[in-house]
């Protein structure tokens, strides 16, 4: 587009904001992140012109940071200063920069033609898409006064979708789509609103928070994943779903294991059982329980809690929305059970016995419904698989049960896999691997993966001591 303006020095503001316009339609990025792209910056490179505009305009110093200004770029609002400081920057508005909702007669349509300055008519793809979500925010104030089923079914059914897509899709994406959920289900609880919408409304945002929490641990954030914990728990107990509760005191168990607050991951997930109504419920605490007890020490209490989780999921009967019915993310399989179990083991020091459940959920994973093949919950599985051959000395078994853990596209490198990495390489370290040839070749693997994430590698932590 600047080659078709011959490529002015100083780009006029209807040019850079129709640059702005097409990156939002075709990468999808906010249109802050948009309109510095437009402009050719990288972050550090707008942060540095805000200071330098501020200086050379006597505005005033502001303590402005690379890490602020990619909050904002995430979705968090600057402050009315900082506003009024991005708008000078970019020469726009709060409306071109998505901190305000324009509402005139062509406020969710195209940008201008950078040459004719005429509208241009709907593309496919990405524009679909679009004007299918206005139609359903447009139709938002009528049905929630008259208590129409589609708005509320729409927002449903994303949560139901980015549940079912977490299995094998990249988090960071599916973060941005939850936000817009949360976003958009807290808009419409600020209105005025029928009992059944305000109970459905407060559910979905309950099951977004609960989404939003999984992600955060799994994108590296235990702070954040335990505070979008607290908000969904507290929605769940305000919707009185006892399948969305027993739920989310299961991720709270995780994520205090990973803060290695065993003691408080033991209290979640028995305090889960009171809400547990179906067998995949209770399996799923009392899976989780056993991992906290057996990093805790607890051996006997660990395959107490392993033993009652057998029990519970070939058992009883019941069915809940959120594990049995949604599932996705939210279900408990037989695969994900054999995975927990494994790693159970793995620190009760039982490496034959993990190999044995690492292996069935692997099969499990693979020779399942496609749906259901969750990628994180299968590369730790084989994680712990290399681990309980490496535990029991088989160098060669281990280094064979490799292959797929470093084949995940980088966006699918959950944090999780990168700790478990750490601990393999740890183990391989170990007095009695590191003259071995194969040992090195695979700290090598470990390295370069980590490399390729951007941590650096070293620092290795006892794989025992941070399951996930």
């Amino acid at each position: 587009m600047l080659a078709e303006a011959d490529d002015p020095a100083d780009p006029p503001r209807f040019l850079l904001e129709a640059i702005a316009a097409e990156v939002v339609r075709c990468c999808g990025h906010r249109a802050l992140k948009a309109s510095r792209l437009a402009h050719g910056w990288t972050v550090e490179r707008a942060v540095s012109a805000l200071h330098t505009m501020c200086r050379e305009h006597a505005l005033g110093a502001r303590g402005l940071t690379i890490r602020s200004w990619l909050e904002w770029e995430a979705g968090d609002h600057p402050n009315a200063d900082y506003q009024d400081l991005l708008c000078r920057l970019f020469r726009t508005d709060p409306v071109s920069l998505g901190f305000r909702q324009a509402y005139g007669p062509h406020a969710t349509g195209a940008a201008p033609d950078p040459v004719s300055g005429q509208v241009p008519p709907p593309e496919t793809g990405g524009a679909v898409t679009r004007v299918a979500q206005e139609s359903v925010a447009h139709a938002a104030a009528a049905e929630v006064s008259h208590a129409g089923p589609t708005l509320l079914e729409s927002l449903g059914a994303d949560v139901t979708r980015l549940a079912r897509a977490y299995l094998h899709d990249a988090p960071a994406p599916l973060f941005t789509e939850l936000v817009r959920v949360r976003r958009e289900t807290c808009e419409l609880l600020a209105r005025r609103l029928r009992p059944a919408q305000q109970a459905e409304l407060v559910l979905i945002a309950g099951q977004a928070c609960a989404l939003l929490a999984n992600a955060s641990l799994d994108l590296g954030s235990p702070h954040a994943a335990a505070i979008q914990a607290r908000s969904a728990w507290t929605y769940a107990l305000a919707a009185g779903h006892d399948g969305l509760s027993a739920w989310i005191r299961g991720l709270q168990a995780m994520i205090a294991y990973w803060s290695q607050d065993y003691d408080a991951a033991i209290d979640f997930a028995r305090d889960g059982q009171r809400f547990a109504s179906s067998p995949a419920a209770r399996a799923r605490l009392h899976a989780i329980e056993a991992l906290a007890r057996a990093t805790a020490g607890a051996r006997g209490a660990a395959l107490a809690a392993l033993q009652a989780a057998e029990r519970a999921q070939v058992s009883g009967y019941g069915v809940d929305e959120i594990h049995d019915v949604i599932a996705g993310e939210f279900g408990f399989t037989p695969a994900k059970q054999s995975y927990l179990a494994a790693s159970t083991y793995i620190c009760l020091g039982r490496p034959r016995q993990a190999i044995t459940s690492a292996g069935t959920a692997i099969r499990l994973y693979e020779d399942g419904p496609p749906a259901e093949r969750a990628y994180g919950n299968e590369v730790l599985a084989r994680v712990d698989l290399v681990n309980g051959y490496l535990l029991g000395d088989e160098l060669e078994a281990a280094c064979q049960s490799a292959a797929g853990i470093f084949e995940l596209p980088p966006g699918q490198r959950i944090d999780g896999l990168s700790q478990r990495l750490h601990g393999l390489g740890g183990l391989l370290r170990s007095p009695r691997y590191q003259r071995a040839p194969q040992a090195l070749e695979f700290i090598e693997w470990i390295d370069e993966f980590h490399v390729t994430q951007g941590v650096l590698p070293g620092g290795a932590v006892s794989l025992a001591r941070r399951p996930r």
